[in-house]
């Protein structure tokens, strides 16, 4: 069977709706877990749109969730999973099922989508005007079949916000869908900063760093002697304003940018400062709350959005927290160039495994259930030619090799390749024209 799967609270529910009744019509069914939180009004909107609704109660963990929910998902099952806030496009969900024959028929057992982001910003609402919809580089593993043992594992310390999806006996590929594919992620930009509040206050922010951040266990003790125990509690506690002096303090020495948990924990306080309680801005000794935004660039935090950037354009992912860290630090200590790293990626195996896999090598030959238009262009010949194991062994080191030596002999470039063509010497006579030109005779 094929079937949807979502996790909802109760102020989620209505977008959620929007989702579900796009996508409910072309599947077989749709599994919904609730907490405690969800009205028995909106489990009944849920099962009117056609959902098995399932209580489960909040812990403060999205990996318990969503492993209930892939409970309820038979074996060899194809689940399609997704938050509240993505919405899968139509034409994804008119070709689910012949994507997934085909996926079947070619030993594929994920196909990724590509995410279209939809950013609601404030002055879009003041304005009126609609927020730009940005395609991304990204694609996300929200379609597969699910295999005995199938689990999502958190990451990180304690990995109760991040997760990764682990499927011990899928002995299948992985596909990236035809960019005709993508799902709708809508945000508004406070539920970003009330997010990363959650990440934070849960997880201590980034990938679940915890006490890695040494902010963090500050904040949940400041948090525990104000009888705050859960993000539910956290959550109307910052809504209902006037908060404990100690924790204001906290979120005036974590308003900087910096690292991934950092740049969390700044909009913490942009979140509480800047949209929910403006007015509480000013702290009795007369100094105003206000995000230090600017990054330096060269800093380690810098360097780290860097190699997070790179990651998401070579291989369409978030990067790892031990990448990060690694591919900052030889930048930072000079080891390697930042412009080394997108071909130092482009090498990895991960790289290999998604650019030349046996479907996407053949998928000229294969039928595939949708047409393609393609147009030939410089890039694109480039980008195939950049899939294949010959470039790479083969014409890439040619490549590199001329490049040097037209570094090496600067002006005398040109007139060494005319000798060179017109001569076609044996390597003595290359080798003595070489030394001459680069005065070494």
């Amino acid at each position: 069977m094929i079937v949807g799967c979502i996790a909802l609270y109760g102020e989620r529910v209505e977008q959620a709706l929007v989702g579900i009744k796009r996508l409910r019509p072309f599947v077989d069914r749709y599994v919904v877990v609730v907490d405690e939180t969800v009205s028995e009004d909106q489990k009944a909107q849920l099962r009117d749109a056609g959902c098995e609704v399932y209580f489960h109660p909040w812990h403060d963990d999205f990996v318990e969730m969503r492993n209930h929910y892939l409970e309820k998902c038979q074996t060899d099952d194809w689940a399609i999973v997704h938050d509240p806030d993505e919405w899968f496009n139509q034409a994804f969900c008119e070709d689910i099922r012949k994507l997934i024959e085909w996926a079947v028929q070619n030993n594929v057992d994920r196909l990724c989508i590509n995410s279209h982001d939809v950013t609601y910003q404030k002055e879009d609402l003041e304005k009126g005007t609609m927020p730009q919809e940005t395609v991304s580089d990204f694609f996300k593993n929200l379609i597969f079949r699910k295999r005995e043992g199938a689990q999502y594992i958190g990451k990180g310390e304690g990995g109760r916000v991040h997760e990764g999806l682990v499927i011990p006996g899928s002995t299948g590929t992985m596909v990236n869908l035809h960019r005709k594919y993508w799902y709708t992620h809508v945000k508004y930009w406070h539920e970003i900063w009330e997010r990363a509040t959650r990440n934070v206050f849960i997880g201590g922010g980034g990938i679940n760093i915890g006490g890695r951040n040494p902010s963090w266990k500050p904040l949940r003790q400041i948090c525990s002697d104000l009888g705050i125990e859960s993000w539910g509690q956290m959550r109307e506690y910052m809504r209902k304003g006037n908060v404990d002096s100690k924790l204001k303090d906290w979120m005036w020495e974590n308003r900087f940018e910096g690292w991934d948990y950092q740049h969390e924990m700044m909009e913490m306080g942009r979140w509480y400062y800047e949209y929910l309680h403006p007015e509480e801005a000013t702290y009795p000794d007369g100094k105003v709350w206000k995000a230090e935004t600017e990054l330096r660039e060269g800093s380690p935090p810098e360097v780290m959005n860097f190699v997070e950037k790179v990651y998401m354009e070579i291989l369409g992912r978030h990067a790892d927290q031990e990448g990060k860290e690694n591919y900052t630090k030889l930048i930072l200590s000079g080891q390697i160039r930042r412009v080394d790293l997108p071909d130092i990626l482009r090498q990895s195996s991960e790289y290999w495994k998604k650019m030349t896999t046996p479907s996407e090598a053949e998928g000229l030959k294969l039928e595939l259930p949708v047409s393609v238009d393609v147009k030939i262009t410089e890039d694109l010949l480039v980008q195939v030619l950049m899939r294949s194991k010959t470039y790479w062994e083969k014409v890439k080191p040619r490549l590199d090799l001329g490049k040097y030596l037209e570094e090496q002999l600067g002006p005398g470039w040109g007139e060494f390749q005319k000798w060179y063509y017109s001569e076609q010497p044996t390597l003595e006579q290359f080798l003595k024209r070489l030394k001459e030109a680069t005065g070494h005779a």
